[in-house]
């Protein structure tokens, strides 16, 4: 007995120092944990006091694992969050969900309450982790989203998605982000997506109505006069073709977090693109993380998908 305890001890000693390793090199990049749930509500709420932060759904009708791999750029490995239908007896459209915060803050982790109650409706929800602008410049990010979705088509059958049905939904810069992955400007399909839920993210970093500075310079290696051709890279507005998908706008009050959305709009109608608007005003630039605009907000973000998918 004591001769297994020995053995018992040591396997746990050997697990607790794999752990720590891991640990390690996961958080061997830098961060800024400036942008969090609990910051934009002590922020929001001075202006909104009667705002409720939406909480991360738990019950049985969904299923939900967290910390999956899906991408792994030496040491640094990439993890997503799934949130799906419990029910298995049917394929349902993927979402893949990507996160604010200026691109150099934020992550997965405080999409929670979003993905899980926008599962409910019969959406497989990925939260993807992305590489931010400390740890490296664009395009990184955008490639590491475009393996998010390449990963889901791959493992389409292992969790119901239905592959004919890929979208991307982002919040502030991941709406930029979302809206760009969106034109769809790649030969390779399996990059491709079907629709495009843009919350509050902007269209174009040099634009008359755009207000972006150091944080976007920072992420694209330079100021607009330094690397134009990046900037305009960038900007979902000036990738706009016949292969762009629909596009669902959802913004605050707050006109310069969706810079050049008008003009967009236009050259989708010109392809005959499927395109909707909704504004909430008054809200908060954060209005996806609080009730009252959050049930409205899913119910257009259903209805939208429902009508284009």
């Amino acid at each position: 007995m004591l001769f297994d305890m020995k053995y018992i001890r040591s396997f746990f000693i050997l697990l607790f120092i794999l752990l720590t390793a891991a640990v390690s090199a996961q958080s061997d990049f830098p961060r800024d944990t400036s942008f969090t749930l609990n910051s934009a509500y002590q922020k929001d709420r001075k202006k909104f006091p009667d705002i409720r932060t939406v909480t991360e759904y738990k019950g049985d009708d969904i299923r939900t694992q967290k910390n999956i791999l899906y991408k792994e750029i030496g040491d640094r490995k990439l993890l997503l969050d799934i949130y799906a239908p419990a029910k298995q007896d049917r394929k349902y459209p993927c979402v893949i969900m990507i996160h604010g915060g200026g691109w150099r803050s934020g992550d997965k982790d405080m999409m929670a309450g979003f993905a899980s109650n926008l599962s409910l409706r019969g959406y497989v929800v990925l939260s993807v982790g992305y590489r931010l602008s400390l740890e490296a410049k664009y395009p990184a990010a955008v490639h590491d989203l475009e393996d998010a979705i390449v990963w889901a088509r791959k493992h389409a059958d292992q969790y119901q998605i239905d592959k004919r049905k890929i979208v991307t939904l982002g919040t502030s810069s991941g709406g930029q982000l979302a809206s760009l992955l969106g034109t769809n400007t790649y030969s390779d399909r399996r990059k491709q997506v079907q629709a495009t839920v843009n919350i509050d993210g902007i269209l174009a970093f040099h634009h008359p109505e755009s207000a972006e500075g150091e944080v976007a310079a920072l992420w694209l290696g330079g100021k607009y006069e330094e690397v134009p051709k990046i900037w305009e890279q960038a900007s979902a507005l000036y990738q706009v073709s016949k292969r762009t998908a629909p596009v669902l706008f959802l913004n605050s009050s707050f006109p310069r977090f969706h810079a050049g959305r008008e003009d967009m709009i236009l050259k989708l109608k010109k392809y005959g693109t499927d395109t909707e608007v909704c504004t909430f005003d008054p809200s908060p630039h954060t209005f996806w993380f609080y009730e009252p605009w959050f049930t409205p907000m899913l119910e257009k973000i259903d209805h939208f998908l429902n009508r284009v998918l």
